[in-house]
């Protein structure tokens, strides 16, 4: 029943406890705001009446400054927590005050003027606990979470304001209106115990990773934060004239549906009509806030349901022009009490997660503070002056052209929505583009002892030497090769780069970069078998001569090779492809769209290509995204296959986990394709935005995401960032000996050996060489094909590749880093202690292998996922990602 329930809503394992006591709260708060409104709105309308709306209108602006001064002041100086303190108890101590006040029955003019203040406490609550509960509730869900969830908790709401409007309507004959002030009031004390709970038991979100480590900022450099937005963000003034015009209109049909429905009525047949109509609206709203809406903003996006609501009003205020009466009156109603809630205002909680995060609540508080007494004391100024003088027809043309206006200003919102997501989702992160800024500088005397080290013979000290003196934009040094090497032929200058001894290959290296010229093709295969062997320095030589080489059919060779540098080298050699110009696209789109290709060579090839002809690049696009998505949910269940018979095997479970961020790496690459296509913001924010520890980030990319794609790439991505099962299908079906020798045969690199390993685990000794057929391919690197044969063999006495990736990931400071990254630190593995610096990686039965550091220096500085987990393993703070 629950599963039937938590599919039928989307609530995830582990969320209905958080969503049920989030919903009490929202349910108790709008009970009591039920009763206030139904009750205290008969009370005005039969004892003021309705011609005295826009006064209300006037005074409320001037009511609502105060509040709002008071509510951001509070909830700067000191916390969300401690304003839901004070509302409640300010509820409570009201509600009591007003029915003590109406109950001593005050003379005229005081009574009247009692029920004017009635109607500005109805008008400051009406905007404060909404306010209050969205910003309160916003503090504990990302934007992920809340388009699932609070539909949910406006559907608590909008049933709390059932069951208080019902309460009206089922005792408007039994207690006087102000009694129902003294009710409000007792479900106020009821409420403060659940806000107490909800702030003991859930842990709140920071708004963007800055947030993790920053203090709060006094209330001046608030308010000057909320000034500046207006400034620099046309999205927020956007969402500010989106709400303004809303409540203009909103005020105007308020206006018109009082004068229509307060004809030939009395206060009691009027409260009980506002107690049906609230009652029905509600209704309403709980089926739209628990099945409609988060289908809706999902399938539509949260910039396009923004359209609903103005279109919603457009009509309305059609059928009052046209026709009029008591069914225009009504549409007018629940556009207000029906749409208005259940859609609009559930969208609006969406649309200012897309505000600057840093000032998010306090320009919320400010713009809902101000923005309704403001439209307020212009519609009521308006309603003063002319309402005598114009007829319901005429107010209801200005309804129309306010309607197109609306219409047009949404357009604009929804123009400005994935740029401003984009903007939220850079703020708060580094910049690390500055290479000026990041360039050593060194005096005289440390400029001398590093040239000192520079020629130190196969010393790794020697090449971070020349790294320091380099130029920081990667330019490589200029060192003459020695005489031995100016001497030899470009053959034997060739088989030195395979040398185990590094000054031999890199004088090998330097006497070749001389000789190198355009269409020496026949050193393109020596250069690219050394390239993952030298060592910074030597890696921007071999990429500056295969550039000078310029074979464009030696693409499909270089790019595996290039998968293995650092980042910076990979740009470098995504230029080194580019400068081949246009003659290297179709080798580029053949790699691209190459499946087999590591994905750091798939995503080289497109970005070169890319620069080189972008509209071959969009030709190829829509095909290959979908390709990828379609081998890659197919992927999905293979994974949550091995994942669920973990227990049977090591490797297996290795197997799992290696498939897991083969499925991570292909998102990324698809990613990074719609983002060069223009789809999608810049790429690298966005990766970082996505693996961000902070979910409110990660929803905002994720968000950002959903906004820039079409829906059903959206549909086939959503699963995929979510890191959940599609169809309910379940894990263990199937022959899983199959699946792995079909794994191991289609796979790369680790990812085959450790398929294999786990094949001689499971199957049965006979079957092994058959299964693993097809494994062993004449391009495998050797340390691969090594493992592989001792797998095939069956031998126990020498560690496999698997083995040695299993033991790296007992180490907790390496146990974090990708599955590439520690397999990268396998093949460095020595069998003896060396004389530096190491790690000792244990392998059972008193064996054990090692790692130098220096190897796994130099692995990190190409791996950024490994040198983020030794920086977070040997330090406690709070990192992003």
């Amino acid at each position: 029943m629950r599963g039937l329930a938590s599919r039928l809503f989307k609530v995830e394992a582990g969320e209905w406890s958080k969503l049920l006591q989030f919903g009490v709260f929202g349910l108790l708060l709008q009970t009591g705001m039920g009763v206030g409104f139904a009750a205290g709105d008969a009370a005005f309308l039969t004892n003021v009446g309705a011609d005295k709306l826009p006064v209300i209108f006037l005074l409320t602006p001037v009511v609502m400054l105060v509040y709002t001064a008071v509510f951001s002041y509070l909830l700067v100086r000191f916390s969300i927590d401690r304003v839901v303190e004070v509302t409640l108890g300010l509820l409570i101590f009201g509600g009591a005050l007003l029915w003590g006040l109406m109950e001593l029955g005050l003379p005229a003019p005081w009574n009247t003027g009692l029920y004017y203040a009635l109607k500005l406490y109805l008008a400051v609550w009406y905007i404060g606990l909404y306010s209050l509960f969205w910003n309160f509730t916003d503090s504990y869900f990302d934007i992920q979470d809340a388009k699932r969830l609070f539909p949910l908790f406006a559907a608590f709401c909008a049933l709390g304001t059932t069951l208080g409007a019902l309460i009206v309507s089922l005792l408007a004959n039994v207690l006087p209106m102000h009694g129902f002030m003294l009710v409000w009031s007792g479900l106020a004390l009821a409420t403060a115990p659940v806000a107490l709970m909800l702030r003991r038991r859930w842990r709140r979100i920071a708004d963007s990773d800055s947030d993790l480590d920053e203090g709060s900022h006094g209330v001046r450099d608030q308010a000057r934060m909320v000034a500046e937005v207006f400034r620099t963000s046309p999205y927020a003034v956007a969402l500010v004239g989106t709400l303004f015009v809303t409540l203009l209109m909103t005020n105007l049909a308020e206006y018109q549906y009082s004068v229509v429905l307060q004809e030939g009525r009395s206060e009691a047949e009027l409260a009980a009509l506002f107690g049906q109509l609230y009652a029905a609206a509600s209704v309403f709203n709980l089926i739209v806030c628990l099945f409609v809406f988060n289908r809706l903003v999902t399938r539509m996006g949260v910039r396009n349901v923004a359209l609903i609501l103005p279109l919603t009003y457009f009509a309305v205020f059609a059928v009052f022009f046209l026709v009029g009466g008591e069914m225009a009156a009504l549409g007018a109603f629940f556009a207000y009490h029906g749409v208005l809630t259940s859609i609009e205002y559930n969208n609006q909680n969406l649309l200012f997660n897309a505000t600057p995060s840093h000032v998010k609540r306090p320009f919320r508080t400010v713009v809902e503070g101000l923005c309704e007494p403001l439209a307020s004391l212009l519609s009521g100024a308006f309603l003063l002056l002319l309402a005598k003088h114009v007829d319901m027809r005429e107010l209801s043309g200005i309804g129309v052209l306010l309607g197109a206006t609306l219409v047009g200003v949404v357009m604009l919102l929804r123009h400005t929505y994935p740029t401003a997501m984009a903007a939220n989702m850079r703020r708060g992160w580094l910049n690390f583009g500055e290479l000026a800024q990041s360039a050593p500088q060194f005096d005289e005397a440390a400029r001398a002892a590093l040239e000192a080290r520079v020629d130190t013979p196969d010393s790794g000290a020697a090449s971070a030497a020349r790294a320091l003196l380099d130029d920081p934009a990667g330019a490589p040094s200029s060192r003459p090769p020695d005489e031995a090497g100016d001497g030899a032929s470009v053959e034997v200058l060739a088989a030195g780069l395979a040398d185990p001894s590094p000054s031999v290959r890199e004088s090998a290296l330097q006497a070749l970069s001389a000789r190198a010229d355009v269409g020496d093709i026949g050193l393109v295969g020596p250069l690219v078998a050394a390239l993952d062997s030298l060592d910074q320095e030597g890696r921007r030589t071999v990429l500056g001569m295969l550039a000078t080489i310029g074979d464009v059919d030696a693409i499909p060779q270089i790019l595996p090779a290039v998968a293995q540098l650092t980042p910076r080298e990979l740009r470098a050699a995504e230029a080194m492809l580019v400068e081949m110009g246009e003659a290297a696209a179709p080798r580029l789109i053949q790699a691209m769209a190459n499946g087999q290709a590591p994905y750091r060579a798939r995503a080289v090839a497109a970005r070169a290509l890319c620069v080189l002809s972008h509209a071959q690049f969009l030709t190829q696009l829509d095909r290959l995204v979908g390709e990828e998505l379609a081998d890659t949910t197919l992927r999905q269940g293979l994974v949550e296959r091995f994942e669920a018979q973990a227990d049977r095997s090591p490797a297996l479970g290795l197997l799992a986990e290696a498939a897991r961020q083969r499925i991570a790496e292909a998102v990324d690459f698809v990613l990074e394709l719609l983002a060069l296509g223009g789809r999608l913001p810049d790429f690298d924010l966005l990766i970082v935005s996505l693996h961000s520890a902070n979910p409110k980030v990660r929803g905002n990319a994720i968000e950002a995401i959903a906004a820039g794609v079409d829906h059903p790439t959206w549909r086939r991505l959503e699963p995929l960032l979510h890191r959940r099962r599609e169809g309910g299908k379940a894990a263990d079906t199937g022959d899983l000996i199959a699946d792995l020798a079909r794994a191991a045969a289609t796979s790369q690199g680790f990812d085959a050996v450790v398929a294999a390993q786990a094949l001689r685990d499971l199957a049965p000794p006979e079957m092994l060489a058959a299964l693993a057929r097809g494994v062993v391919e004449p391009g495998l690197a050797p340390t691969y094909r090594e493992s592989l044969v001792r797998i095939l063999a069956g031998g126990d006495d020498e560690p496999t590749l698997v083995d040695l990736v299993g033991a790296i990931r007992t180490r907790p400071d390496l146990s974090a880093a990708s599955i590439d990254a520690q397999a990268a630190l396998a093949q460095r593995v020595v069998r003896e202690k060396p004389a530096g610096p190491s790690v000792e990686l244990p392998l059972g039965a008193g064996r054990a292998r090692w790692l130098c550091m220096s190897d796994v220096e130099e692995v990190a500085a190409r791996r950024p996922d490994l040198a983020l987990a030794i920086l977070k393993a040997g330090d406690g703070r709070a990192y992003a990602a």
